[in-house]
Parts: structure tokens; sequence; C-alpha cells
């Protein structure tokens, strides 16, 4: 599997436009909400703490979910046709795709995270960073799966309409724009077991010297475990409609 990922690697280099697109974004959308401080109802120095976290994770999910997107020019070039014909299993092809799109999210974190430090003067212990990078990045992955399912069950015409709604629904209903306090409150009791919410609340937790919740990794790992049978699910059925070609 490991030739496969470096070979998705080096497909993902060639595109740096998608990659600019996704820092960008959510950068300026910091730099707007964090002048605002009755968003979160805190003091700038916390709301731009809350807000590093709530658009580097709305950042890195939305490269996952641009870049697995992408899978349907994979199906239209002929990809897919070729990796059907090596021996890499359903699940390895899906786990490779998930990592490489992994290595899209790492951007936007870094450099929200940046932009925090230099910007807002958000102060943060060293093991706090050390803890809150991570988990942003690597929590995202249930996204990328998500993406990936995405990707080999829509179309050309609906997967990019599709993956916006998707990605701004779960951002706006699972905390990202707003707080859930903030929300109706039946619209709150839905986002609190939205995978968008129990990510980034394992990165609030520990930014606000709390430790991560033991519900928050379990929602997570739950959601991880759907959007991976989605993606698995996808996969083989993109293969039965390149069969029936």
């Amino acid at each position: 599997m490991l030739p496969y990922v470096r070979l998705e690697l080096r497909r993902l280099a060639r595109t740096p436009g998608m990659l600019v697109y996704s820092v960008v974004m959510p950068l300026l959308s910091y730099l707007i909400f964090t002048n605002i401080t009755s968003i979160t109802g805190q003091d700038k120095a916390a709301a731009a703490t809350y807000t590093m976290v709530s658009m580097a994770g709305y950042g890195a999910i939305g490269a996952l979910l641009n870049y697995s997107s992408g899978l349907v020019v994979d199906r239209s070039i002929g990809w897919l046709r070729q990796l059907r014909l090596t021996p890499l299993s359903p699940v390895k092809v899906v786990l490779g795709k998930g990592i490489t799109a992994l290595a899209t999210g790492i951007f936007p974190v870094i450099a929200l995270c940046a932009a925090a430090v230099v910007i807002n003067g958000v102060q943060l212990r060293t093991g706090q960073w050390l803890t809150i990078v991570p988990l942003l990045w690597l929590g995202a992955l249930p996204f990328a799966l998500l993406g990936i399912g995405l990707g080999y069950l829509a179309t050309a015409q609906t997967v990019q309409p599709l993956s916006l709604l998707v990605y701004l629904g779960f951002s706006i209903t699972g905390g990202l724009w707003l707080p859930l306090d903030l929300l109706p409150g039946w619209l709150a009791s839905v986002g609190q077991w939205l995978p968008t919410y129990a990510y980034a609340d394992l990165s609030w937790r520990v930014a606000f010297g709390a430790a991560p919740s033991l519900t928050d990794v379990v929602t997570l790992a739950v959601w991880l475990v759907v959007f991976g049978a989605l993606a698995v699910a996808g996969y083989r059925r993109s293969g039965r409609s390149v069969a029936a070609l």
C-alpha cells in the first residue's frame, strides 16, 4: 500500500491551488470572527483561541472533502479501472486515499495556529500545542473517508454541490461557525452528536485546560466506522459500474 500512497502524494503535489484555497478561506474567516467577540461570549483572547480551533477544523475538513471528492475525476480518466488491476483490496485503496487526503489537512491547521499566535497573540503551553495540532490534523480522518464515499458515489455533476452541502451542514450544525449555545435548542441537541462537534470539542477542551471527553472520542470513532463503511461500499459500487462498461 505504501507505493500507492507515495503515488497519490505525488499526484497531490501537482495541484497546489487546492491547498491554497483550503488555507485562505478559513484564514479570512478567522480574521473576521475574532473581531466579533460576542460570538463566543468571551473576551477577545478566549475568542481568538476558541475560533482558532473552529476555523482550523473548518479548513482541515474542507481540504479533505475537496481532495477526496476529486475521485470523480479519477473515475472519468480510468484511474479506478487501473487500480482494480492491482492486488490492492478495496479497504487498502480507501485507506491509502484517506492517508493521502490527510496530507492536505495539515496545511490549514498549521496556518490557522500560526495566525492565532502572530495576529491575536494566542498563548498556550507547549503540551497544549503538541496535543491540539495532532488532534486537529489526525482527528479529521473521518471526513477524509466521507469525502471518499461521496467521490465514489456521486457523479461529476453532483459531487461539488453535494460536498458543499455536507460541508456547510456539518460545519454550521456542528458548532464550527457558532457555538452550539447560540443555536436553537433542538438544533444544538442534534449538533452535539455530529462528528464536527466531537472533532472540534476535543481541541477546545485542551485549549482551555480540560481533558478530552471520552464521549467525543467515542462519537468520532463511531462516525469513523460509518464513513469508512460508506467509502468501501462506494468503491465496490463504482467497481461494479466500471465492470458493466
